[in-house]
């Protein structure tokens, strides 16, 4: 089993000056991970557009999640690609250092390729236009006059369903171009915003990142098994380990009979998904119980089994918690409303969740209260300490970049139509407390799939009525919320991972950032290209129906009820956000009082979300497994079986990948395979 280095802390990289030896990265690295780039932009955007209709269960999303299957499909290649080129002359290969800058490259570019930017952006910016309707003329009149005309390719001052965008959904006609001098203001306005976000992401994560790689020491679950194949002294046993070859066998056989199921009936089917709503009855409270299902996800199973056992257990246990809490409610009689566009948690659930995610935020700034005294000493106080040495950027960078990241972006909010006071709360909340706590998601938990019940707009429902904003920082706003806020599945957990990957290959920290540099702004720009052309090509009606259909519409009906007081100031807002704060608080303190404490907050804040709704009884098997093996094994079975359930993880990808394949080339039905 290959481990990380762990002599990156502060004494031995800064304090006493001790240079470390890292492993040289050539230019050559970044030439071939851009060439990757483009390569992985083609392969999102063809199966998330075209191959995959619709959601996350019964899709295969190659970019979606924060180890992306494209990604590691891509990375295999170049391993094989990498392995022929070595047999002829060692110097040409290159090296795991090299191949691992290069994976988080394909990382990054996957992810904006797909819900981190790219499959939201297009269809936000045409939604509005072409869904409008001509009759009522309600959108025209409510949002039109407060879009600049350079935030959008189509005339503000026009009527609905202007030609641009109707050949945006319908596709173009014979002898019709792509019309791209209509697109080229708007996208580079919206990508200045991405990137000062992302930028924004990256400053805290490098202040961040030393309290929890170093200090913490957190698992970072999707860091292992990409490293485990990369590295020199542990691939080659790695792929000649029985175990796991065992393990890819079972997702790779399962999922594969299924999906020749779906199109040849005759073929046997291994059931891997079960509603149990189906078997509670037809009368009340059972009746009105929110979905939940029985997910058979190999990959969480084997990314259950590498977290401590108080995590896995957590995110299966508050799933189950909040199930519980609605079977009372219901049974008492109580009518129980939905979160605000998050159908499948309830609105006292969702404020719960808000509460505990910002409980959580404030707790990681007390638990790295020492580590942020040295980030303030090496600031302000012209530390001679090194400790940022071996970072993304150095510390005093990072601060003072974020600042003017987050000044900037308010000067372009602003430019929009926005309050900057308005735009000041929106992106502070959801980079420092909702993408903080994501990234400890998946640092901590290896969460693949990033969905809170909450956004930004409901965070500020605790104090306010929606309505206070007004049309104008609504419709900017609507924006926003379908382009980044409510699938917040973006970069800045793939920043932190990478930041954890560079101990594992012995690389210096701006060596990975330059790679990531690249991949995030050249993905942006060839990703944008590749599904325009594929987009006016096919036409948006006949593609992926989330990201065309039912996206851009969800933020402007929203508003129109807002404005129109269909959503007045509700005192149930803060009173459940105080009782998740106030007992996550509480889950807090009893983890640092008694050692044995099996509840984490992290569980909590996510249980009634998305992703706890698919993955919990995957963590379930992961938890029982590794408790089982614990208690009668001991710690060496567990390292026994470890290649076992990296193997699971590896062989549901590569499913994955081959079904997304054979959907796209051969129009075959896919498995519901759950890695998006």
């Amino acid at each position: 089993m290959f481990s990380p280095r762990t002599n990156f802390s502060s004494g031995e990289d800064g304090r006493n000056g001790t240079a470390q030896a890292y492993s040289p990265i050539r230019l050559r690295t970044y030439v071939i991970g851009l060439t990757a780039v483009v390569a992985v932009c083609l392969v999102v955007a063809f199966s998330e557009l075209v191959a995959s209709r619709g959601g996350s269960i019964d899709a295969i999303l190659l970019g979606a999640t924060h180890m992306p299957p494209g990604a590691i499909g891509l990375l295999i290649v170049l391993m094989l690609a990498n392995a022929l080129v070595a047999r002829i002359s060692r110097r040409l290969g290159l090296s795991s250092a090299e191949l691992g800058v290069i994976y988080f490259m394909l990382v990054c570019a996957a992810l904006i390729s797909s819900f981190g930017l790219a499959t939201q952006l297009l269809p936000n910016l045409i939604g509005i236009n072409y869904f409008a309707n001509p009759q009522d003329h309600l959108w025209q009149k409510t949002f039109y006059k407060h879009i600049p005309s350079w935030l959008v390719p189509w005339d503000p001052a026009g009527p609905e369903r202007q030609l641009l965008s109707v050949r945006f959904y319908e596709g173009l006609r014979m002898g019709e171009k792509v019309p791209w001098s209509a697109w080229i203001v708007p996208i580079c306005a919206w990508l200045i915003f991405a990137f000062l976000l992302f930028f924004l992401m990256a400053c805290v994560a490098t202040l961040f990142r030393r309290q929890w790689v170093d200090n913490e020491k957190l698992s970072f679950p999707l860091v292992q098994l990409p490293m485990e194949m990369i590295s020199e002294e542990s691939s080659r046993s790695f792929f000649r380990n029985k175990a796991m070859w065992a393990g890819f066998a079972l997702p790779m056989i399962i999922h594969s009979l299924n999906g020749l199921h779906r199109s040849f009936p005759n073929v046997p089917e291994i059931p891997s998904f079960l509603v149990l709503n189906n078997f509670w009855g037809a009368s009340r409270p059972f009746n009105e119980m929110l979905f939940t299902p029985l997910v058979l996800a190999f990959s969480i199973i084997g990314f259950a089994y590498l977290l401590p056992l108080d995590v896995s257990f957590s995110m299966w246990f508050f799933l189950l918690f909040f199930r519980v809490q609605d079977l009372i409610a219901l049974y008492l009689g109580y009518h129980l409303d939905l979160a605000p566009l998050y159908g499948g948690s309830r609105y006292y659930q969702a404020y719960q969740s808000t509460g505990a995610f910002v409980a959580i935020a404030v707790m990681m700034l007390i638990y790295a209260r020492p580590h942020l005294r040295l980030v303030k000493e090496r600031i302000f106080d012209g530390s001679k300490s090194n400790i940022d040495r071996n970072e993304y950027m150095s510390h005093r960078t990072a601060f003072w970049g974020g600042l003017t990241s987050m000044l900037l972006m308010l000067v372009w909010l602003k430019a929009a139509g926005m309050n900057p006071w308005v735009g000041l709360f929106m992106v502070g909340t959801f980079v420092l407390v909702v993408m903080l706590v994501l990234t400890r998601f998946v640092s901590e938990v290896g969460l693949l799939m990033l969905q809170p019940v909450f956004r930004p707009l409901d965070l500020w429902a605790v104090a306010a009525p929606k309505a206070a904003l007004g049309a104008q920082n609504l419709t900017i706003l609507a924006f926003l919320n379908g382009i980044f806020m409510r699938d917040p599945r973006n970069v800045m957990p793939a920043f932190m991972d990478s930041m954890k990957g560079a101990d594992y290959l012995n690389v210096h920290r701006r060596s990975v950032a330059l790679g990531a540099l690249i991949a995030v702004a050249a993905g942006a720009i060839i990703a944008v290209a590749i599904q325009l052309q594929i987009i006016y090509t096919r036409g948006g009606i006949h593609l992926n129906s989330w990201f065309f259909h039912a996206n851009p519409r969800l933020y402007f009906d929203e508003s129109v009820g807002i404005l129109n007081g269909r959503t007045p100031f509700d005192y149930r807002a803060p009173a459940w956000f105080s009782v998740g704060a106030a007992f996550t608080f509480f889950l807090y303190v009893m983890r640092a009082r008694f050692w044995w404490w099996p509840f984490h907050p992290l569980g909590y804040a996510i249980g009634c979300a998305w992703p706890a709704i698919v993955y919990w009884s995957s963590f379930f098997v992961g938890w029982l497994a590794k408790s089982l093996i614990l208690r009668y094994g001991g710690a060496t079975t567990y390292r026994n079986f470890r290649p076992f359930f990296l193997g699971l993880i590896l062989g549901e990808f590569s499913t994955g990948i081959l079904w997304a394949l054979l959907t796209g080339l051969l129009g075959l039905l896919s498995p519901a395979i759950p890695i998006s």
